[in-house]
């Protein structure tokens, strides 16, 4: 055994070295992935039955090596290896640090995010969030006669905090500065403004905001995924990737979380990080709970309602099963495989050596079985392997990869309440939505070995089992937008034109696909611009500038664009892959979206797209807000207030 071991060890050394030249019949590029149980001939689900439970590891040892067995495997596994995909170039890129993580809230959207009128009865505008009552971090807060703004804080010789006094709104003057910048947070119950500088928190007293007052401060040895603000209560989901050499114990907010505290399903997952959901007290910054949970940094979402937090994993079949599964099984007839090979295959199961090395030696016994054929047979050999294996994996597609979910209860103490699992990836907060005791997610379908990418969307109950799903949208694309409204859904996919689809979510054990239009150009942002709801913003991209569309969804079986315009000198808007960036004043029927050097104001009046204004702010827009009759336009060094409806410029401030 010993010399085997070290024969193909040897192989798998060289394999690596000269990359591609085994490549020609499997055609794929892996990427790395957890060592799985072996798998044999056309077993159609590797994942077992059943959805994994979590618990707590029982040892350092068993959570070290949990993660040693997840590393020495992390080669070809399906999270978009050999992806039949077009991917977005770097200028159609889409959000990730959202992507990955920042979520919103139970039930109902926040279409509007005017909704966050000041304490003082004035009519002021909020963040716009994903949805109402769940604040998220930004660079522009308000909160009665006060506004603080850190968007300066790209300029290299700014590193502050803004503070802005609006009591008149017509004049408002900056009164203070803080010396930190970052994503904000405002918590009126306390008159607390949290500021999360990188790697540190800061807590400030703006009872008076003319005279901040630093009360805390909290370093972060782990990275911060995202925050939220749920009732007064400060939410913060951490990640931590274990180091390999000493994964025990893992970082956490201040102290170190143990291993034998980490929850993890009862399978080998594609783990690479530790999340941490913890509360926090706005006021002190103290930590008053917290649980951690396994998680994978690629392909996974977070997303925070008014009830849970929901953190997401993934783990996936590895590019070694499903060769093995289709040569041992129907591929022994499809290919005609002789026994030796066969029994060649089937002996690496039983090696004592890591996935990467069987994955390699694996492509050496067919591409030597190949050479083994003259010339025609192998041709029609590497013919009848490129269907086998699409075929193969097309039947089993959503076995590849499958997205574990982790509800972590915020009613009461931080507790792991339900697990469940679904088929695919998500692409960010968006993707999920808890709506009526329901979570609805959609996730792609990633398309390997010839076999096409699919879209879906599931609805899971309280124990986040599915009760329901739409499957199979936009073959061959990957979704770029989602959004939840009630019973209602839209989906965005994008490969060559973008099909937008209106889904029907009403009873969550039928869920359907109602209508579908396609159109040229992606959509990233969708919003809605009406109570009814049967009025869509998209905001996206279309051959590489800047584009808006407006959707008449009132007909759910025949959604139309009402009305694009493309921005032609703008190839990019923060928008496009941060949401926050957007400001819908529905009272007046008007938007501003930042793009480029400029900041833009439309009106969409009957889904009509109307430049109203174009704001020099001297320099890139960031953001925009309204206080009564003034809107605010913000630079990264100049304020502009335009009067609201007339839209007129009437005042400018210095930064």
């Amino acid at each position: 055994m010993d010399e085997t071991r070290t024969t193909i060890l040897a192989v798998a050394l060289v394999a690596l070295l000269v990359g591609g030249a085994l490549g020609g019949a499997f055609g794929t590029t892996f990427t790395d992935s957890p060592e799985p149980t072996p798998v044999r001939g056309d077993q159609a689900d590797w994942h077992g039955d059943g959805t994994p439970s979590l618990a707590q590891f029982d040892s350092a040892a068993a959570f070290e090596s949990y993660f040693a067995a997840a590393d020495r495997g992390r080669f070809g596994m399906y999270l978009g290896a050999g992806v039949d995909v077009e991917m977005a170039s770097d200028d159609e890129a889409m959000e990730e640090s959202d992507g990955g993580g920042d979520a919103g809230g139970q039930g109902d959207s926040a279409g509007d995010a005017s909704g966050a009128s000041g304490s003082d009865g004035r009519d002021v505008s909020g963040t716009n969030v994903q949805e109402a009552g769940i604040d998220e971090p930004d660079v522009l807060k308000a909160e009665g006669e006060a506004a603080y703004y850190a968007g300066h804080r790209f300029r290299s010789q700014s590193d502050e905090t803004t503070i802005v006094d609006t009591t008149d709104a017509a004049d408002p003057e900056p009164v203070a500065t803080i010396p930190a910048s970052g994503e904000l947070l405002l918590v009126p119950e306390t008159d607390t403004l949290v500021v999360f500088d990188g790697d540190r928190l800061w807590g400030y007293d703006v009872s008076d905001p003319a005279a901040p007052e630093q009360v805390w401060d909290q370093s972060l040895e782990t990275g911060l995924e995202t925050a939220r603000l749920v009732d007064g209560d400060l939410y913060l989901v951490l990640v931590d990737r274990p180091d390999s050499g000493a994964p025990c114990p893992v970082a956490g907010y201040g102290d170190d979380v143990a291993c034998t505290d980490i929850y993890r399903p009862g399978v080998q997952t594609d783990a690479d990080a530790v999340y941490t959901a913890a509360r926090v007290d706005p006021a002190s910054g103290e930590l008053l709970d917290e649980t951690s949970v396994i998680g994978s940094t690629h392909s996974s979402a977070t997303y925070v309602s008014e009830n849970a937090i929901y953190l997401t994993y993934t783990r996936s079949v590895s590019e070694y099963q499903v060769l093995s599964g289709y040569l041992t099984g129907t591929g022994t007839a499809d290919l005609g495989l002789d026994a030796e090979t066969v029994d060649r295959i089937e002996t690496l199961d039983g090696l004592n050596i890591s996935e990467r090395a069987k994955t390699v030696e694996l492509r050496t016994i067919v591409e030597r079985w190949f050479d083994s054929l003259d010339e025609e047979a192998r041709d029609d050999a590497r013919e009848a392997f490129d269907e086998g294996i699409a075929a193969y994996a097309d039947d089993r597609q959503r076995d590849l990869t499958k997205t574990g979910i982790a509800r972590v209860s915020i009613d009461g103490g931080l507790d792991v309440t339900a697990s469940g699992e679904v088929p695919g990836t998500p692409l960010n907060q968006w993707s999920m939505d808890e709506h009526d005791g329901h979570l609805r997610i959609a996730t792609t379908i990633h398309g390997t070995h010839g076999a096409d990418s699919e879209n879906d969307v599931y609805v899971l109950d309280d124990a986040l089992e599915i009760t329901g799903s739409v499957e199979g949208l936009g073959e061959t694309e990957r979704i770029y937008a989602v959004r939840f409204e009630g019973d209602e859904g839209h989906v965005v996919t994008f490969r060559e034109t973008d099909p937008f689809y209106t889904l029907d979510l009403a009873d969550p054990h039928d869920p359907q696909l109602e209508g579908k239009l396609k159109i040229p150009g992606f959509s990233t942002y969708l919003h809605p611009l009406d109570d009814a709801g049967d009025l869509v913003l998209g905001v996206g991209e279309q051959d590489g500038k800047v584009k808006l569309s407006t959707f008449d969804v009132s007909d759910r079986t025949d959604p139309a664009e009402l009305d694009a315009t493309i921005l032609s000198d703008e190839r990019y808007s923060e928008a496009v892959q941060n949401h926050r960036a957007f400001l819908h004043d529905a009272e007046y029927g008007a938007f501003f979206v930042p793009a480029g050097e400029a900041s833009y104001l439309y009106s969409y009046d009957d889904g009509t797209l109307t430049q109203e204004k174009q704001i020099d702010v001297g320099g890139p827009g960031v953001r925009a807000m309204y206080v009564e009759d003034a809107l605010y336009v913000f630079g990264e060094s100049e304020l502009v207030v335009l009067e609201r409806g007339t839209w007129e410029e009437v005042d400018r401030h210095e930064l």
